[in-house]
């Protein structure tokens, strides 16, 4: 997506969820100083993102357990590349695995995210306003280098991909690196907050704010896929319907590799 025409739909969120672009523009500074001199490179990421015909990439919904272990079963993560938003990264540790790329605003667990990155994980950690004390705090812990992103206009080595939260924010990442196959998975954004979105229990408030979010997160996927290219499908293990996604199981999954 064009960044201008990104610039004006991060304009708009700000306003329905009453954000400060002047803090996500310092966020984005502080994340770009941070990271100066040691900042992965885009064609890392884009290498990486194109070893495989697929890239399947998963959310922190209420689904990805049952969604894991299905591709596990039927895919394979020697078999595609493999994308976690954020807390899906902890679903994938909990059974020994490791995403090849994360996306996160590093609210996923300092454990599991130190762990993913030491373990070879590629990291791409994204700035706004809310999280420059856990960006003063991880970005240190981490043992190779990170790409950074922010939802303002660039700063530095960072990156504006678009997208808003991690798991829309990957999906658009893939597609401006030129991604042709991918495929969702515990992507659920009209149900519940899954166990993995936070690494502690959310009050009332912040579970309403974290759906209205996740709705964004739906609106700017469908918006995408108006105008993408790639073909997109969803294998989440939900009823809800992402438009411009073709809904498909796990077998369907592997007949795409396949063919």
């Amino acid at each position: 997506m064009e960044l201008s025409k990104w610039l004006k739909i991060y304009g708009e969120i700000c306003r329905e969820l009453e954000l400060v672009p002047e803090k996500d523009r310092q966020a984005a500074e502080l994340l770009s100083d941070m990271i100066a001199g040691k900042c992965l490179r885009r064609d890392v990421l884009s290498r990486a993102l194109s070893s495989s015909p697929v890239v399947v990439v998963f959310g922190a919904g209420p689904s990805l357990q049952q969604d894991l272990a299905q591709f596990s079963k039927h895919v394979g993560v020697e078999n595609v590349v493999t994308v976690a938003a954020d807390g899906a990264s902890k679903a994938f540790t909990e059974i020994g695995l490791t995403p090849h790329v994360v996306f996160t605003d590093l609210d996923g667990g300092d454990e599991t995210l130190t762990q993913v990155n030491r373990n070879g994980a590629l990291l791409v950690v994204h700035a706004h306003g809310d999280n420059m004390d856990r960006l003063r705090r991880l970005v240190p812990m981490f043992k190779n280098p990170v790409l950074g992103t922010t939802q303002t206009e660039p700063v530095g080595c960072l990156e504006n991909f678009g997208g808003f939260t991690d798991g829309d924010r990957a999906v658009y990442a893939c597609l401006e690196l030129g991604v042709e196959r991918i495929v969702l998975a515990g992507m659920d954004f009209t149900g519940e907050v899954g166990p993995y979105s936070k690494p502690y229990p959310l009050n009332q408030a912040e579970i309403v704010r974290k759906k209205r979010k996740l709705l964004i997160g739906k609106r700017l996927l469908e918006l995408l896929a108006r105008e993408a290219s790639a073909e997109l499908y969803d294998a989440s293990a939900s009823y809800s319907r992402i438009e411009g996604f073709r809904k498909l199981d796990w077998e369907g999954v592997r007949r795409i590799i396949q063919r």
